[in-house]
């Protein structure tokens, strides 16, 4: 019994010093490891799209003398074409109003009045009855005389 112990001993001792003679010697600070990032999950990123809808280039429509009318000389028109940019199907209004002395009874129009998503001519008419000329000042440029309101509500 006394030799398998002194057996056992020796192959213990053995085992232990042999990976030293095996191999290099290696010490924690230089071991050639680095921690690599490992992935866990993933979530999902949520939000609430609101509606958006933006006319480009708002710039004023100019009207002139509708010769075409019963009276040309109250009454004024004009149209422009202008982009409607939207990221739904939209649903167009519109209304005028005098904004200056010469007064009158204006309307306006929207061709077209349903837009879908995405970018869209529209072209924005507007007519002026009864404008009384002679209370503004004569030879002025760019007098502004009306306003267009533009509505909008999703289409159905």
């Amino acid at each position: 019994m006394k030799m398998l112990k002194k057996s056992l001993i020796a192959v213990t001792v053995l085992a232990m010093c042999m990976p030293a003679f095996a191999g290099q010697l290696k010490i924690h600070g230089n071991w050639p490891c680095t921690y690599v990032a490992q992935e866990i999950c993933k979530i999902d990123v949520i939000m609430d799209v609101g509606y958006y809808i933006q006319i480009v280039k708002q710039d004023a429509i100019k009207v002139t003398q509708d010769t075409t009318s019963n009276d040309p000389y109250h009454t004024y028109a004009g149209c422009a074409s202008k982009d409607v940019k939207a990221n739904f199907n939209a649903a167009l209004s519109v209304s005028a109003a005098a904004t200056s002395a010469a007064g009158g009874s204006w309307s306006a129009t929207v061709d077209p009045a349903t837009v879908p998503a995405g970018t869209t001519s529209v072209k924005f008419c507007v007519k002026g009855t009864g404008v009384n000329i002679d209370k503004l000042v004569g030879g002025a440029k760019d007098v502004p005389v009306a306003q267009i309101t533009v509505k909008v509500m999703p289409a159905v």
